[in-house]
């Protein structure tokens, strides 16, 4: 089986299991079930490609695959309580155009609209989906023990993020500026970007897996270009004081990006 047959049925499959959250969701009226599980078509999808590779003795699985498959695995299923004020960002214009579509009867335009984001959300993944095909050596190399440590510190940043916000969930009229948050404006933005390099790095180990570095700047783009200025404005509205948070907090690194 070819790289290009491998991506192809992990896509279809990707696509179908997005479908089927999607009109679980339209039966309930609400849009929470997709939002909640907007990354579960992922989840599903991994198993698929270790099956195929596995069973079609495309090569064998190593430690690297492991790793990178558990770390994203853990991420998946975290992201099923947590990121959701993201993902609304996220989502927010195909929900409405959606929204529209359904009450047009437009139902190609809302396959449509299902297909590219799927696609997004497929291409984010390529550093997955690329070692699980051919994987590479199974001993561990600098770049992977780096990998893993960069993606791990990722993870923790996220947990210490959340965290906080629990803390500070019982008084939504301030903004939280504890913990990480007190160090740069997006610290969830920040973990997110530090697991995605985590499983690239892992990914330069696997063979022919070069073309995945298009996720990584895919994911970047967009957490760079669509999420954080949507957020900035979002809290801006809400919160009077954010505007003084941003003179005096980073976006991202100890550098002042304004």
């Amino acid at each position: 089986m070819s790289n290009f047959e491998f991506l192809i049925i992990l896509f279809i499959f990707n696509f179908s299991s997005f479908l089927i959250i999607f009109f679980r969701s339209l039966l309930k009226k609400s849009p929470r079930l997709l939002i909640k599980y907007l990354f579960l078509p992922i989840l599903l999808t991994l198993p698929l490609s270790l099956f195929l590779q596995s069973n079609l003795s495309i090569s064998d699985i190593s430690s690297r695959q492991l790793i990178a498959n558990i770390l994203i695995l853990f991420w998946c299923l975290k992201s099923f309580s947590t990121y959701n004020s993201l993902k609304k960002i996220l989502l927010n214009d195909l929900l409405d155009g959606l929204r529209e579509s359904i009450l047009r009867k437009e139902f190609l335009k809302i396959i449509w609209s299902l297909l590219k984001v799927s696609s997004i959300q497929f291409i984010c993944f390529s550093s997955l989906f690329s070692i699980n095909y051919l994987s590479g050596y199974s001993e561990l190399k600098i770049l992977d023990i780096l990998g893993i440590f960069v993606c791990i510190f990722g993870i923790i940043i996220e947990l210490l993020s959340e965290r906080e916000l629990k803390v500070s969930s019982n008084n939504k009229s301030k903004i939280v500026i504890t913990g990480p948050w007190s160090f740069v404006r997006h610290p969830n933005l920040v973990g997110i970007f530090f697991v995605f390099l985590g499983v690239q790095m892992l990914a330069l180990n696997a063979v022919g897996s070069d073309w995945s570095l298009l996720g990584l700047f895919f994911l970047s783009f967009i957490i760079f270009k669509g999420l954080l200025p949507k957020t900035e404005n979002k809290l801006n509205l809400k919160y009077s004081e954010y505007s003084k948070y941003m003179e005096t907090v980073p976006k991202f690194f100890t550098l002042k990006l304004k």
